[in-house]
């Protein structure tokens, strides 16, 4: 069975004065038998230094394990097309990292561009906001593929989020810090086909999270869809 962990942070945070190095995730990766690894920069890198994007993009071709993903920054620049990145990050587009949104975001102009030309480019995106303000962002999309990190655990109460997006099949969520119990039942309610196996790394680890999903009372091919073929149908790897 192949395992895609499809949410975990690479290189320096600023804030929290921490690394999560190449040597780290390859040997979480390892303990697990992962075989692919989506990486994004921590926030508060991305705020200070833009380039880490592209510091980013190198190491994931320097390591064939890494799966990049671009941090989209305050300007609202899409992921670039053709360069080699697989899926994006947002994350508290110009609010109070990891506490609150900025609602003024959604009134910006530039957001239309951005939701057009990211649905051109039809690669998914790691949405960390507060539930109303990703509730009116999704509003917008027609057909964005979206990724909830955590089950919305961060942005408000998860069965809110899974109540609210339960009819919009572009809305997916990921598992990363979450409880079996909370993961059983976005299942139930939602199908195995928009749930994706994520560690949240250097705040979780592979393995803790991997053995949640393998401890589910699910089948083995339900299992392999949330660890690797959702993302891989995602990021058109399929």
């Amino acid at each position: 069975m192949e395992i895609i962990d499809s949410h975990t942070h690479w290189g320096p945070s600023v804030s929290m004065g921490t690394e999560v190095t190449t040597e780290e995730l390859l040997r979480q990766a390892e303990q697990s038998n992962v075989s692919r690894i989506v990486i994004f920069p921590f926030p508060s890198m991305a705020l200070s230094d833009e380039g880490i994007n592209e510091r980013l993009l190198e190491e994931a071709n320097r390591v064939k394990k890494f799966i990049p993903y671009y941090y989209i920054p305050e300007t609202m620049k899409p992921i670039p097309d053709g360069k080699g990145f697989l899926g994006g990050k947002w994350h508290w587009m110009r609010g109070i990292q990891d506490s609150s949104s900025n609602y003024q975001a959604l009134e910006d102009p530039k957001l239309g561009e951005f939701i057009e030309a990211s649905e051109k480019i039809d690669l998914p995106i790691v949405f960390e906001e507060e539930l109303s303000f990703t509730e009116a962002f999704v509003r917008k999309t027609k057909h964005l593929k979206i990724i909830i990190p955590h089950l919305g655990m961060l942005g408000g109460n998860p069965i809110d989020f899974l109540h609210t997006f339960k009819a919009r099949e572009n809305v997916y969520f990921d598992t990363a810090l979450a409880s079996p119990d909370t993961v059983m039942r976005f299942i139930e309610n939602i199908g195995h086909e928009r749930v994706l196996f994520g560690s949240d790394i250097p705040f979780g680890t592979m393995k803790w999270e991997f053995e949640k999903i393998l401890s589910l009372p699910i089948s083995d091919d339900k299992k392999e869809w949330i660890l690797s073929k959702n993302l891989k149908r995602l990021i058109g790897w399929t």
